[in-house]
């Protein structure tokens, strides 16, 4: 069913449902990368779950969910990784957020927007579209102003980051790791008045990504300016597009060409983006026929409108039996934030980020069954949980950071890490 609504209007009515009810937008903001171009919005799920434990136990019930006549769209905790490689984790004391290894939200209807038509739909069972419809183009979110600014702390100062970089550096002498990434968490006390709604309309008009989310779950609220997708799984093949290398954007236009000129020289971001692909091509390899995996882009510019990054993608045939867990299974967590060897690298993030990253630095990622949502295609598609921010109640929380090597010079990994904060902190009244 067509409805008379733009993108825009189409996301203002639908953060709307968001005041009393649970709601999942993932949004490609018309940026168009990687074949990105529309926008999925779940309302009125059929079932919201959330679930933690025993790995198998939980890959079964996620199976079991992403497999039926439903769309979902879910989130997985960055925290669900060390779990599936039984690495043993260190307890930390004084952590007010609780994530859920994984959170789903199964719809029989979904609203998108498709920026390539500028057509906005609904699909799914008839019923629920319709009383959907009923609704839709009355609704609008509140997007009025608030002055006032957030109280934001990191968990590392500037010296204990710098630190931290050198503590990397001496396991790369050691041989322990080739690449690790290391995040500092920043939490930040909103505005009163300032609601998840605001900060993701914000986010979307100033700083548009094309794998952006906004998912209110069970106790918490997500919201995503995600520039990277962790991998899409669609009629028998997969690929992945890890990013690797980040430079700001310039004032100006001349500012912009030295940026960019010195990103895609620089040898250290092109070792950097070498490692993550090799370490990615294995993974796919553990799932895909042997021979298929290719790399189809090595460390292209993608601009967005704070920064620059480097991009890549590995793709692949996936052999008979490798259904979705599978596949999430010989992937998560992506080697984009992790570093390699992924299972050792895991193992030194834990010993020195001070805080569990919860689901900064997880997934978030959609499945659509074989047929009922006519416009969308079958399969699944991930985004990395990077520019995330988890709220609860007044409090936000959301990672930054780069990945270390060798060659890393810690006051600009620090830097780095305040270019990828600004657009999260600029959607708060962090200017």
């Amino acid at each position: 069913m067509q409805i008379n609504l733009t993108a825009n209007q189409l996301s203002s009515a639908s953060l709307s449902f968001a005041r009393n009810e649970h709601l999942c937008v993932l949004d490609s903001c018309g940026v168009g990368h990687l074949g990105s171009h529309l926008m999925i919005v779940g309302i009125r799920p059929a079932e919201v779950l959330e679930f933690s434990g025993d790995p198998p136990e939980v890959l079964a019930e996620l199976e079991h969910h992403l497999s039926g006549p439903d769309a979902a769209i879910f989130t997985v905790s960055y925290d669900f990784g060390p779990k599936l490689e039984r690495i043993s984790t260190r307890p930390r004391l004084g952590d007010s957020f609780t994530e859920p290894d994984i959170f789903v939200a199964r719809f029989d209807a979904l609203a998108m927007h498709d920026y390539s038509t500028g057509i906005s739909s609904l699909v799914g069972k008839r019923n629920v579209v319709d009383d959907i419809a009923s609704q839709m183009e009355a609704a609008r979110v509140d997007e009025d102003e608030i002055d006032s600014a957030p109280t934001v702390e990191s968990n590392f100062t500037r010296s204990e980051y710098l630190e931290a970089v050198e503590t990397i550096k001496e396991y790369i002498r050691r041989g322990d790791t080739y690449q690790t990434n290391l995040t500092r968490q920043v939490r930040a006390i909103l505005p009163e008045g300032l609601t998840p709604e605001m900060i993701f309309a914000r986010l979307r008009r100033e700083h548009p990504a094309p794998f952006a989310a906004f998912i209110k779950r069970k106790n918490s609220t997500v919201v995503s300016a995600s520039p990277e997708r962790f991998f899409k799984m669609s009629s028998g093949s997969v690929s992945a597009s890890p990013i690797k290398g980040t430079r700001p954007r310039g004032a100006t236009v001349e500012e912009d060409d030295n940026l960019r000129a010195e990103l895609t020289s620089s040898e250290k971001d092109r070792a950097e983006t070498t490692m993550i692909v090799d370490l990615l091509r294995s993974d796919l390899g553990r799932v895909c026929e042997y021979g298929t995996v290719a790399v189809e882009s090595l460390c292209a510019i993608e601009e967005h409108t704070t920064l620059f990054h480097l991009v890549s993608t590995i793709s692949g045939q996936l052999r008979q039996d490798a259904a979705f867990t599978k596949v999430f299974r010989a992937l998560f967590p992506s080697g984009s934030i992790t570093g390699a060897p992924k299972v050792r690298t895991m193992e030194i993030i834990d010993e020195i980020e001070p805080a569990k990253r919860g689901l900064s630095m997880g997934a978030i990622g959609y499945y659509i069954p074989e047929r009922g949502f006519e416009g969308l295609e079958p399969g699944f598609d991930l985004s990395v949980a990077i520019r995330t921010m988890v709220v609860r109640g007044r409090e936000a929380v959301f990672n930054v950071g780069g990945g270390i090597t060798i060659d890393s010079e810690g006051d600009a990994e620090y830097e780095e890490s305040q270019t990828k904060a600004k657009a999260l902190l600029g959607a708060i009244g962090n200017k």
